[in-house]
């Protein structure tokens, strides 16, 4: 696996047990999540400075299932934290969270690029 704090071994195995053991198709999702997460966290960054709320919640969201599919509990969490906030019409909180977002973002990122290469 990983041997990452952010990236959680034992849920990236729960994952692939999920997968039936196929590796492949694993370093083809964390492959996707390096794609196209940034870009939902750019678009993520576009609602929160439009105070879109209902967008905000679907991109956190999404962010938050993709985060859970390749193990990045932390990451996970925060785009939790951002749906909720989001959905209580907390935009600061929304701002704070978003920060725990984009760092946690960076490492699992890095954690991913290195594993995979």
């Amino acid at each position: 696996m990983t041997g990452s704090e952010n990236i959680d071994d034992a849920e990236t195995g729960k994952g692939l047990e999920w997968l039936e053991g196929d590796s492949k198709i694993l370093k083809g999702i964390q492959a996707l999540f390096v794609k196209n997460v940034p870009s939902q966290m750019e678009k993520l960054r576009e609602a929160i400075a439009a105070k879109d709320a209902s967008q905000i919640e679907l991109l956190s969201h999404s962010i938050k299932g993709a985060a859970a599919m390749v193990g990045a509990l932390p990451l996970r969490d925060e785009a939790g934290e951002v749906e909720r906030a989001a959905m209580g019409g907390d935009m600061e909180r929304v701002r704070v969270h978003l920060e725990g977002m984009s760092q946690e973002l960076t490492k699992v990122l890095t954690t991913l690029v290195s594993a995979n290469k």
